[in-house]
């Protein structure tokens, strides 16, 4: 008898399932069901990684983003229980929203005649960046190391090529968008660990499993985690945390705060990886033998072409520092700025769960409302934004190679109009920007009602 005919099939709690994350106890849980996927834990397309990140968790959300509704017909075969407790928000059954949509945009890439990991120009733009990068580190490091003026300009290239760098080849390669090989979204996956110093393992619990699956949710999405009731954090972006009087000005304190993101990134990692065991929310599945060689061997390169090789170049130690400096800031606030907009205002929604962990709203839908798109119809935005000015598009198909979001967008903005479903759009990235900032003063204020989000209109957010 098949096991998904047994007559009296298991009930595991989510603590009992999170113990079965290994390859020779590999379990699952898609919409309630949990699956046995030992016998299938190699033979799965997207790679040994996958299943290892996937293993002892609900993976309901990235299972349907990820695959045809069809395939879930699939795993039948692998039934041995049900997952009768919730260790983060669950969602109703998708709808015929979601259905439509992804019914829609497989049949215009059919119709286009190419995949949507197709991205051979992404690639060439990745090789682009890489040569860019290197170039302007000789010249800082051995050609303007005596020239500060000169160093500094050439300092400030340089985070620009690393941020879009970030923007493009880690971005991507954490969401399986590039070609349909496992071993490229590794190989150029590593950027992240060798080229910026940070980790992309860590980047990978936090964004891929993390932020997409729950964006928006409190106490799920690690993108929108503040710090413990008892320890106010430093800024309030969400309703449900208590306002201080220090936030009547975060408005104006916390962009600045934002150019410490890369130091606190590569020092917070560390306590994820050795203390926490977790980022934010997320359980961290334990690293590999692999995954503890790409950490610790990118900070050894990491450290050595952007430390070790300038001083003994000849650097003077406080021109590096400062120019590291330079560097770290420029990065941090660029990256920090372009992910906030998107769904840190007050345009978007907060969706929060009942006392059961249940959201009872689609979750295809809410992905529309918890995101805010930009200048959509720039190319130059497009490029410098990694096609997150797309973001609404990327948040439903997450595995569509960047260069083709702007073909995906228009679907999905007539698939809303169909349906009924607010596009949340801002005309121009300064628009998106400035809701970012309108978001920190509003909350900041002590009456919340106060400072209604309909005031946001004055920068020109438009809805389809």
């Amino acid at each position: 008898m098949a096991a998904s005919e047994t007559k009296f099939p298991r009930k595991f709690t989510w603590q009992e399932l999170a113990e079965l994350n290994e390859e020779h106890n590999a379990h699952v849980a898609v919409r309630g069901k949990v699956y046995d996927l030992r016998r299938f834990f190699r033979k799965h397309p997207g790679g040994v990684d996958q299943m290892r990140l996937a293993a002892g968790r609900d993976v309901t959300q990235l299972f349907e983003m990820y695959h045809d509704f069809s395939v879930a017909k699939v795993l039948d075969q692998f039934y041995v229980g049900e997952l009768i407790t919730h260790e983060l928000p669950v969602y109703p059954e998708s709808g015929e929203f979601a259905k439509t949509l992804k019914k829609r945009v497989k049949g215009h890439f059919k119709q286009l005649g190419v995949s949507p990991k197709d991205g051979r120009w992404t690639l060439l733009r990745y090789l682009i960046f890489l040569t860019a990068i290197f170039s302007l580190w000789y010249l800082q490091t051995f050609v303007y190391c005596d020239h500060l003026i000169g160093c500094t300009i050439v300092t400030f290239w340089l985070a620009l090529f690393l941020t879009l760098g970030h923007l493009n080849v880690t971005h991507d390669c954490s969401h399986f968008s590039v070609t349909n090989k496992p071993w490229v979204w590794h190989l150029l996956g590593s950027w992240h660990d060798f080229i910026n110093g940070t980790s992309e393992y860590v980047w990978i619990h936090q964004h891929t499993l993390g932020h997409h699956p729950y964006t928006n949710v409190d106490e799920a999405d690690p993108d929108i985690v503040t710090a413990a009731k008892e320890v106010p954090d430093l800024r309030r972006i969400k309703d449900t945390q208590t306002w201080l009087p220090r936030y009547f000005h975060q408005h104006l304190y916390m962009p600045f705060l934002y150019g410490l993101l890369a130091a606190k990134t590569r020092i917070q990692e560390f306590f994820i990886l050795f203390f926490y065991k977790n980022n934010g929310p997320v359980r961290v599945t334990r690293p590999s033998t692999v995954h503890w060689f790409l950490f610790f061997g990118g900070k050894i390169f990491y450290y050595t072409y952007r430390i070790l090789i300038p001083l003994l170049a000849g650097m003077p130690v406080w021109q590096l520092l400062f120019l590291v400096f330079v560097c770290d800031v420029f990065t941090s606030y660029y990256l920090a700025l372009i992910f906030q907009v998107s769904h840190v205002n007050s345009n978007v929604e907060w969706p929060l769960p009942d006392e059961n962990k249940v959201i009872n709203a689609d979750w295809w839908e809410l992905q529309i409302q918890t995101t805010q798109d930009y200048s959509t119809d720039s190319w130059f935005v497009t490029f410098m934004t990694g096609a997150l000015n797309h973001q609404t598009a990327h948040h439903v198909f997450p595995f569509v190679a960047q260069c083709y979001l702007p073909v995906v967008t228009p679907i999905v903005k007539k698939t809303c109009e169909d349906f009924g479903i607010k596009y949340n759009y801002c005309g121009t990235l300064w628009d998106a920007l400035s809701s970012h900032v309108w978001h920190l003063k509003r909350l900041g204020r002590v009456d919340k009602q106060e400072h209604s989000s309909n005031d946001v209109s004055v920068l020109k957010q438009k809805t389809y």
